[in-house]
């Protein structure tokens, strides 16, 4: 029989060389596999001069989890070297995506001599030139879709115009080897910051993005920080706490809020030391978390009447425009379409978009097709946003449709690996970690437990689930398969993962069903 670890290299379609790459020992030094960015020094050296010569900085950031994990990395560094800088997450409603013009002239007329953009700026040409035209020096740190032409910055750190390397990363990340070249130092807080954005902006799980992960999970417990336990809970520190727990937390707040003073919280939350200020954000972060989760429940409930059968879905909701990324998300999980969710911005005249994308159905070319429909457009390949006036939503939804027409999701069904009883232990289950930490293009795998005697099952007390051990610390668990329901069968496949049980201090290893399959 073919080794488990075999299996698990042909299930990701690698060699043992590979994995040795894969499980290499990550530090502070080699995690970037050698990769620089370009235009690194010509940044660096701006912002060392402007610090010499005292001038006012100004930091622009965004309203998602990247864009505050960028903020909080500039800030929080220049922090550390006791030079005091302002900065603005911008307002959803208010200020919409990127610098806008009217932000750039309150910069100029506040008297600041540098503006830095962190994950936006890339296409901001308007706001920009105003701002260099008005003599400060302005950089880009950004990692959206550049156009073919680049914003009047004096310098621009992005990993596909500054040729950093090959795989896409997230502004939070860009902000940290910033912030690593200007200390000339790693910093574990920092670097904690910018994990956080890998997994929050969907970033694939590969190469640099891999290593600076698995090097903050390995390290995080030598190195915590009171504001990413509280937002974890008691969780440990990993890409699914990350992911389940904390960047949900730090969105809502810039899917909701609409008072730009409250936004600065968010910040506030990652650079302080106050102790009381981190218990009572952490409160309100959570609260308005809270009320994310009820709106996202109560729009797909109501979202029922969207037409799923056209080769790409577009809708609208009466809701907050904050949750409409979240929609589409749930429709492109659900149907594996390109999907745009729309509502209706503060003046009543213009639809905002939220628009998610299954791999190789790019986002923002199709934008680029349409633009003459759309009052402004951006993002990644997957993921973007739009804004589109009323009276040429439809001739839009018509042209998207059209464009999606050709499209075929490229995504195959998974297989499982095969795995047997006796192989579920804990020696297996580390082997499986070793190729952790897993997630965007680089998924957990999934397993099946073929020909299961269903009569050898044993159940909970109410016989609602199946509940059985399998002997050396090892079990069976699968919830919500009742004893009368899987006594139709004779032999099942069982479909799960292995994961690490503890209760009430006592640790098993679970294989963990998903779903069953009468075995053939």
């Amino acid at each position: 029989m073919e080794s488990l670890f075999k299996r698990l290299l042909k299930f990701y379609q690698i060699n043992e060389d590979d994995y040795r790459l894969l499980t290499m020992d990550v530090n502070e030094d080699n995690f970037a596999l050698g990769h620089t960015f370009n235009s690194m020094e010509q940044c660096v050296q701006i912002v060392k001069d402007a610090v010499r010569q005292n001038k006012k900085i100004f930091i622009y950031g965004d309203y998602d989890a990247d864009g505050i994990m960028s903020v909080s990395i500039l800030v929080k560094m220049f922090q550390m070297i006791n030079y005091s800088v302002s900065y603005h997450i911008p307002n959803r409603y208010t200020d919409g995506y990127g610098l806008t013009l009217k932000r750039a002239e309150e910069i100029v007329d506040n008297g600041f001599d540098l503006l830095i953009t962190v994950d936006n700026g890339i296409t901001a040409f308007e706001g920009i030139d105003y701002a260099r035209n008005h003599g400060l020096d302005v950089l880009v740190f950004d990692h959206h879709q550049p156009s073919e032409t680049l914003p009047n910055a004096n310098a621009i750190l992005h990993p596909e115009v500054s040729q950093f390397g090959d795989i896409a990363t997230s502004a939070g990340f860009v902000t940290f080897m910033f912030a690593k070249s200007y200390l000339g130092y790693f910093d574990y807080y920092l670097a904690t910051l910018a994990s956080i954005s890998l997994v929050s902006d969907m970033m694939p799980f590969l190469a640099y993005n891999r290593n600076l992960l698995r090097l903050i999970i390995k390290e995080y417990e030598n190195h915590p920080v009171l504001a990413i336990d509280l937002l974890k809970e008691k969780e440990p520190f990993n890409e699914m706490t990350i992911g389940m727990r904390i960047a949900p937390k730090i969105n809502a707040i810039g899917r909701l809020i609409d008072e730009d003073t409250h936004l600065s919280r968010t910040v506030e939350f990652f650079v302080s030391k106050d102790e009381k200020l981190l218990l009572n954000y952490n409160e309100w972060i959570n609260a308005v978390n809270d009320e994310r989760k009820e709106l996202t429940k109560e729009a797909v409930e109501n979202s029922k009447e969207i037409d799923t059968n056209a080769p790409a879905i577009i809708g609208v909701i009466a809701q907050k425009e904050g949750i409409i990324g979240l929609i589409a998300n749930n429709f492109v999980k659900k149907y594996h379409k390109p999907t745009i969710i729309f509502a209706l911005d503060q003046s009543g005249d213009i639809y905002k978009g939220s628009c998610r994308s299954p791999e190789g159905f790019n986002v923002v070319d199709s934008f680029a097709k349409l633009s003459h429909l759309l009052e402004a457009f951006g993002g990644h390949a997957m993921a973007g946003g739009c804004s589109v006036k009323k009276e040429n939503l439809e001739a839009f939804k018509e042209g998207f449709i059209n464009l999606a027409k050709d499209f075929k999701s490229s995504k195959e069904e998974e297989n499982a690996i095969t795995l047997y009883i006796n192989e579920v232990n804990f020696e297996n289950l580390a082997l499986i970690n070793s190729f952790s930490p897993f997630g965007e293009c680089w998924p957990s795998p999934l397993f099946v437990l073929p020909r299961i005697r269903v009569a050898s099952l044993m159940y909970s007390r109410d016989g609602q689930h199946v509940l059985t051990s399998i002997g050396n610390n090892s079990r069976l668990t699968g919830f919500y398969l009742s004893k009368e329901y899987l006594s139709q069968y004779q032999y099942i496949d069982m479909i799960g993962t292995l994961r690490l049980s503890t209760y009430y201090g006592k640790s098993n290893v679970e294989f963990l069903i998903h779903e069953i399959n009468e075995t053939k």
